[in-house]
């Protein structure tokens, strides 16, 4: 093979010897040696470790494909579940080669991130010679580089297997990669191939029926049973017949040599002349040369039980003045817009979020402003309270179903939430207070998008905007095995922590906003907020955060009389009586009232107009302080 120079000898093209074991070097390596020597002039000893982009460039590779970072979490976790003994790292790649998804175990940790390992990584065989990534985006089918295949000798002590992910119209939008940092041979990484290229099938399933919920589809099957998605393939029909979409195998399968299946008619694809069969799943076996071939015909909503018609949001609703608006919220708070703001895009494609916070920090109106801003209107925002339920109530809640005696003539069906979510936001509110059973039920529905509610024997497909949140730190409840580790990184897409109003630097605009609410939800002008009431507000721990502050602004107007918001106007602990009132009143203040009070003789109008307050305003602080006219 074609040799290059290098300053300190010759570099062979030849690919190095892996441990063998029977099975074969995978027929790409040797023409990747080719192309890096030759073509991107690497030197085996100086390849350096591969680039680690930053969090803005790794956003901007992460927000095309986030919807298939969500649907893979699931597979990705069962297929790292049962390689971890062998300590195998799962990556989950973009088009370009950036790892987005990682998986590895603790022990692995310092080895990854000594190579480069690691999330915003990027594996293209331009930069980084042959691996298992780069190899798969070239050749585009499952790949192993074993040990001494890689060309990069740092790399000589792994072994990569890599499976590619498929998309719209059959382009290449992602790469599986199980890469192992143990010696191994080619019979092995032969096994490890056939589990990386079926879990690869599976996501890419998942990413299609994702991708087409709303459109019938056709899964094909060399299997009657239906039971390995593994094994199929996906076609997506419109309403006329015609076929919107295939998945690359669906083209391997139905279509003809060099001829596309997208825009072809369903009996020309099958030689079948009926493509919507009335009612749930119907089953076809077309014969073929190599085989028998099973069809399952699902329509868009495959329900026992007919549903109102998916929403189309077109264009957004703009927030009434009594209902949360993004930009109050976020207020100007630089750390609270920029996570607001990507959790905004992530809604918009139907990725979780994950909101964390204290009791009162605005995570329920921030969830309902989330689903304004994309389009929605309150009909379509369902939330859900799981730490006010029972597990029984709330599985009945969520799920729905057929209610009714054994042996009765006919029986309820109740739709559940899950269900009346559908084409809207589902907010499940206090998600950390879930029963781990159903735990496990949420994760099915987020992975495969359908349930099967209570007394039903048809599922039920949704799509729908999910956004949970918690008082609790659900990390530290998956560390306490109170939380599923794998449920908890398909909700976290973007995690959206919401400081505590203590912390805001800039609480004094909310508190003027709260008041300016408060007052024109009971038709009155914006009051004045006094000094003396704006420093208790400063000096107030807010543990009830901005719903005890709302409270706090509708009772001082509720008691107010001249438009002017006093220390007396405030409740317990904040105003007159409280327990928080002498750390709150400025220092100074009784002694200010009293000499006034003494120089005018206790006219109460005098001294109101010497201090420059309302005369009411003065009574109310001459109670606050107990103070009496002496005899």
């Amino acid at each position: 093979m074609a040799r290059v120079d290098k300053p300190h000898g010759l570099i062979s093209t030849r690919p190095r010897r892996a441990l063998q074991a029977g099975g074969a070097q995978d027929a790409g390596v040797a023409p990747s040696w080719e192309r890096c020597a030759t073509l991107h002039h690497l030197n085996p000893e100086r390849v350096s470790l591969p680039i680690i982009l930053g969090p803005l460039e790794l956003r901007t590779h992460r927000e095309p494909v986030e919807e298939l970072l969500t649907v893979s979490q699931g597979e990705v976790q069962r297929l790292f579940e049962l390689l971890v003994g062998q300590h195998y790292i799962i990556i989950l790649t973009d088009a370009a080669g950036v790892a987005l998804g990682f998986r590895a175990t603790p022990a692995a940790q310092d080895a990854c991130d000594a190579a480069g390992v690691v999330p915003g990584s990027l594996w293209s065989e331009e930069r980084q010679g042959t691996n298992g990534i780069g190899l798969c985006l070239r050749e585009q089918r499952a790949v192993s580089v074993v040990m001494g295949d890689h060309f990069a000798s740092m790399l000589s002590g792994v072994s990569c297997t890599a499976a590619p992910i498929f998309g719209a119209a059959g382009d290449l939008v992602g790469v599986l990669n199980v890469t192992t940092l143990r010696p191994t041979d080619y019979a092995t990484q032969s096994v490890v191939r056939q589990l990386a290229a079926a879990s690869a099938r599976r996501i890419e399933n998942l990413y299609f029926d994702r991708r087409h919920a709303a459109d019938a589809i056709v899964r094909v099957s060399g299997q009657d049973d239906f039971c390995d998605s593994a094994t199929e393939a996906r076609i997506a029909l419109d309403t006329s017949g015609r076929v919107l979409d295939a998945t690359p195998v669906a083209h391997h399968l139905l279509g003809a040599d060099g001829v596309p299946l997208i825009g072809c008619s369903w009996s020309t694809v099958t030689g079948l002349d009926a493509w919507s069969p009335a009612g749930g799943h119907v089953e076809w076996s077309v014969p073929r040369e190599r085989g028998r071939l099973y069809l399952r015909f699902e329509e868009p909503a495959v329900s026992a039980h007919r549903r109102a018609p998916r929403r189309v949001f077109r264009g957004r609703v703009r927030a009434a003045p009594d209902q949360p608006d993004i930009a109050r919220i976020v207020g100007d708070d630089d750390a609270v817009a920029e996570t607001v703001n990507l959790a905004r895009r992530l809604v918009a494609h139907r990725v979780p979020v994950l909101l964390q916070g204290e009791t009162g920090a605005g995570k329920s109106a921030l969830a309902r402003a989330l689903h304004l801003d994309a389009g929605g209107d309150d009909e379509s925002f369902i939330a859900v309270n799981c730490a006010a339920m029972t597990s029984e109530l709330i599985e009945q809640e969520l799920f729905g179903g057929t209610s009714g005696a054994a042996g009765a003539v006919s029986s309820a069906y109740t739709a559940g939430r899950l269900q009346d979510a559908d084409g809207g936001m589902l907010f499940l509110d206090e998600i950390g207070d879930m029963p781990l059973a159903l735990q496990t039920r949420l994760l099915q529905v987020l992975s495969d998008g359908e349930f099967l509610p209570t007394g039903e024997a048809r599922p039920v497909r949704v799509s729908f905007a999910l956004v949970t949140a918690s008082v609790h730190d659900i990390a530290q409840r998956v560390l306490d095995g109170r939380f599923r580790e794998d449920l908890y990184f398909r909700l976290a897409g973007a995690t959206v922590h919401l400081p505590a109003l203590r912390h805001r630097s800039d609480r004094g605009r909310l508190f003027a906003e709260a008041f300016a609410q408060a007052a024109a939800s009971v038709g009155r002008p914006t009051p004045e907020l006094e000094e003396a009431a704006l420093h208790a507000l400063a000096a107030h721990p807010w543990p009830g955060n901005v719903r005890e502050l709302h409270h706090a602004a509708r009772f001082a107007l509720a008691i107010d009389t001249d438009s002017r918001i006093g220390l007396a106007d405030l409740p317990p602990p904040l105003g007159a009586g409280g327990a928080g009132r002498a750390s709150a009143t400025p220092p100074g203040e009784r002694h200010a009232l009293e000499s006034a009070l003494a120089r005018h003789h206790w006219n109460v109008t005098a001294a109101a107009t010497d201090l420059g307050m309302s005369r009411s305003t003065l009574h109310r602080r001459l109670r606050a302080f107990g103070l009496q006219r002496p005899d």
